[in-house]
């Protein structure tokens, strides 16, 4: 069986958003940062409205090979931006012989060009959109899920979790990007540890020639 992930259609929709991203993404983050400490979180990730805060293909090749691995059929992504961390999933849910993304984004003009994205990839079936704030667009009509991709805002990854945990099956992943970063603490003591019911490792991949960290953890 061909995989979806390693398609002409699919490759040539990355590595075009890939080449875009490393076009735009320096430019805008730079004008989020430029913002006075007055500014509230909603204009700051406003500002960031252009900047892609993707996954590298290292990692996104990991998520499509894990869900793949477990067969999943339920996925939810807590952070669509431009949608290339969904399309890897997406593309597993593909390849498992049908399944659903449910991927959340907090701004609109993100969310339709995450759609265009998919669409062009040839995965939009494969995904639901939910466009608002998170913690609310996430509160009903969950179902169980097999896996938990996080890569919104650091400082809402464990209130997303929590929200979600109920959800979540026996071995079912829970996967996050950019853990080397700070603000996290909270966030990685709780699944570090048995108690909370979790098996966890922190993991490196390469993005950009730099380290990128991550955790994956397994639900106990």
């Amino acid at each position: 069986m061909s995989s979806t992930l390693a398609s002409e259609k699919v490759q040539t929709v990355l590595a075009n958003l890939y080449k875009d991203a490393t076009e735009n993404h320096e430019v805008a983050r730079r004008e989020a940062m430029a913002l006075p400490a007055t500014a509230s979180r909603d204009e700051f990730y406003t500002a960031m409205g252009k900047a892609y805060m993707c996954i590298g293909s290292e990692f996104g090749n990991l998520l499509y090979a894990m869900a793949r691995s477990m067969k999943a059929k339920t996925v939810v992504e807590f952070g669509t931006s431009f949608g290339v961390s969904t399309i890897y999933l997406a593309c597993a849910m593909r390849d498992n012989g049908g399944g659903k993304v449910i991927t959340t984004e907090f701004l609109p003009a993100k969310v339709e060009k995450a759609k265009m994205n998919l669409g062009e990839a040839g995965l939009l079936d494969y995904v639901e959109f939910r466009g608002g704030d998170a913690l609310k667009t996430l509160k009903e009509d969950i179902p169980e899920l097999d896996m938990v991709f996080l890569d919104g805002p650091k400082d809402m990854y464990l209130d997303v979790l929590k929200l979600l945990e109920p959800k979540i099956k026996s071995s079912g992943i829970v996967a996050a990007d950019n853990t080397n970063h700070k603000g996290l603490e909270n966030f990685l003591e709780h699944v570090r540890s048995f108690a909370n019911g979790y098996v966890s490792s922190p993991i490196v991949t390469q993005k950009n020639g730099n380290n990128s960290g991550h955790e994956v953890s397994i639900k106990i």
